[in-house]
């Protein structure tokens, strides 16, 4: 399956993102399921954007979605020093390096920005993790994808409690794990906190988990200037260890990595499905 991708991937993700551009130039994305549901988020957490600024960051999202994607079966088939050659900035390296160099264990809250699959390998490349994984449908995929992630010794488990225990073992032994902390948790998995001033049912196993050890924390992204991607690290702040405020902290830092760039974040993710009052659904037609 590699070489099937490396084959996929042999078109210069310039000319495909042309082919993206001309695409979303001829307005049939706007018949997509990813299209509606990234303007409703944009409606939703970009309230002070007129109508003209929104429409035109849906469809620089939806372009962004696209080749993100080309990026990530990039980031299968080929090693890091060549998946990532267009990686040309990493800005606050040193709390990376530095809190690996330590050997305190280290968690690092990413989101999905852009290429999870490309961010996690470079990272992959610089210590080994323990991550957390949504299971892929379709079997050969999803086989493929979690041994790609599991690389040079690094872990991945199925999300769920025994998953949730080896990821707690796992920082008690003073490990780096990676949580993706943007999506939807499942009923009575998670707690409502404000996320761009929304009321969104939010997962609180990354923000518990800095609180029961007191382990060091960093917020991660991938971001692009165009065909030039670059990885950004944030530190947390103090009220991530607050039992009562963790959680909030954690969300005003991923609000603080969309902010960068939004057009790099996969607003086609349902994140605020699961709406107070209940039955509220903003993505019902």
């Amino acid at each position: 399956m590699k070489a099937l991708f490396y084959l996929f991937t042999i078109t210069p993700i310039v000319l495909i993102r042309c082919v993206v551009v001309l695409f979303i130039g001829l307005r049939l994305h706007k018949y997509s399921e990813i299209y509606r549901v990234t303007l409703i988020n944009i409606n939703l957490c970009y309230p002070e954007l007129n109508d003209d600024q929104k429409i035109r960051l849906a469809n620089e999202s939806v372009i962004e979605t696209i080749v993100s994607g080309y990026e990530s079966m990039i980031s299968w088939s080929r090693p890091i020093f060549k998946a990532g050659k267009n990686i040309y900035k990493i800005e606050n390296n040193f709390l990376m390096s530095r809190n690996i160099e330590n050997k305190n264990g280290l968690i690092v809250i990413a989101i999905h920005n852009r290429s999870v699959d490309m961010l996690l390998k470079w990272i992959n490349s610089k210590t080994k993790t323990t991550t957390l994984y949504k299971k892929i449908k379709n079997k050969t995929l999803d086989n493929f994808v979690r041994k790609e992630r599991e690389n040079d010794g690094s872990k991945t488990y199925e999300t769920s409690m025994n998953g949730v225990r080896k990821i707690y073992k796992s920082l008690l032994s003073n490990q780096v794990i990676c949580l993706a902390a943007d999506q939807v948790p499942q009923a009575g998995m998670g707690e409502y906190v404000a996320l761009f001033n929304k009321d969104a049912y939010t997962t609180t196993l990354a923000s518990s988990l800095a609180v029961k050890t007191q382990k060091p924390v960093i917020f991660c992204c991938m971001n692009s200037n165009h065909n030039n991607l670059y990885i950004t690290i944030r530190p947390n702040d103090d009220d991530i260890y607050n039992d009562s405020k963790c959680t909030l902290s954690m969300n005003k830092s991923i609000e603080n990595l969309i902010n960068i760039n939004p057009r790099d974040y996969s607003w086609e993710y349902k994140r605020f499905k699961k709406a107070r009052p209940k039955n509220t659904d903003p993505y019902a037609i």
